[in-house]
């Protein structure tokens, strides 16, 4: 007779597992209800009794606080842990409201006591009415267990008193003008107004004068420039500008030393200067064109003339400039008093 061992039937393994997973997920579950109750039921009664544990005599916040700690370490779950972060913060208001309280002296905190007891701990009690020096050392030894830090220096943010600033009431009284006191206003005449006369026209004028008198060409440095002043010499040019732009005054290259130079007919070409020629800029009065040379063809030329000091004072040395032809002109250093322009 053959003996077989039977085997064990997996199928039936599998269900005792599976019957062992669900068995601790359901203590699990049942673990975490109980939790959540117990964590609520802190919360209700820590609502409840407020007031209660807001005084400073009652430590019962301390013993919620110990009994929330001890859930704490049970907790595995987020809604738990969401349970006790609620108790944390009910539980740290209350805590901060407490310490308000015993900071204003609501019955807590005796000052008297404590300065009593401390002066006695430093050895400061009246021996037969003789005050004995305390020992300060002492609560330095019983300080440095608590902490080794140096403390820090506050500054005071305000004045430690401040007086209230009363609105000073100030009687606007309304002026009274004496009319005897009052002045008119001045009345002007003919006579006390001066014709002041447009510089720019006067000075354009005086120039133009100058080249009509003129029986030739003349070179333009040796009629604007002032060796006396350089800033009237800026005013030459400035002023001689009008009549070349109106064409009443005309500026041409020559060559001095060749008359025939720069008098070619239109027709022909432009000759080139010869060699070692001595070419001048040379200024004369024009006969004004009319609107027929513009129509036929006359084009007005615009020139752009830069002139500085070193190259004024090297000017007055070439052409050996001792006197300017444009007389200079004398500047009015103050005003008539008394008198208005108009």
């Amino acid at each position: 007779m053959t003996l077989r061992q039977e085997e064990d039937d997996p199928m039936e393994l599998d269900g005792d597992q599976g019957d062992i997973i669900n068995q601790k997920e359901e203590r699990r579950k049942l673990e975490a209800r109980k939790i959540r109750q117990e964590y609520r039921q802190l919360i209700d009664e820590t609502e409840v009794n407020r007031k209660e544990l807001m005084n400073p005599k009652n430590n019962q916040l301390l013993a919620t606080v110990d009994k929330a700690n001890k859930l704490y370490r049970r907790v595995e779950g987020t809604h738990e842990a969401t349970l006790d972060a609620k108790l944390l913060v009910m539980s740290a208001d209350l805590g901060m409201q407490k310490a308000k309280h015993l900071r204003m002296g609501q019955g807590g905190f005796d000052e008297t006591e404590y300065l009593s007891r401390l002066v006695n701990k430093m050895g400061g009690h009246d021996i037969d009415n003789e005050q004995q020096d305390m020992d300060w050392s002492k609560i330095g030894r019983m300080a440095l267990k608590w902490t080794q830090k140096v403390p820090s220096m506050d500054f005071m943010l305000g004045p430690m008193s401040v007086e209230h600033k009363s609105r000073a009431v100030t009687n606007r009284q309304r002026i009274v003008r004496d009319p005897n006191a009052m002045r008119k206003p001045q009345e002007l005449r003919e006579e006390d107004i001066a014709r002041q006369e447009n510089e720019t026209t006067k000075n354009v004028m005086q120039i133009a004068g100058i080249l009509e008198q003129l029986t030739e060409k003349v070179n333009l440095f040796k009629l604007i420039i002032n060796p006396e002043s350089f800033g009237q010499t800026v005013e030459n040019i400035f002023y001689l500008s009008f009549l070349v732009r109106d064409g009443k005054a005309s500026i041409m290259e020559e060559d001095v030393d060749d008359p025939n130079y720069g008098n070619d007919d239109d027709d022909d070409e432009e000759r080139a200067p010869r060699e070692g020629a001595n070419i001048q800029p040379m200024v004369e009065m024009t006969e004004t064109p009319t609107a027929e040379d513009y129509q036929g063809g006359l084009l007005k030329k615009q020139m752009v003339m830069e002139l500085d000091m070193p190259t004024w004072r090297k000017l007055i040395e070439v052409y050996d400039i001792r006197e300017s032809m444009i007389p200079t002109r004398r500047v009015k250093e103050h005003v008539e008093k008394g008198k208005w322009y108009g």
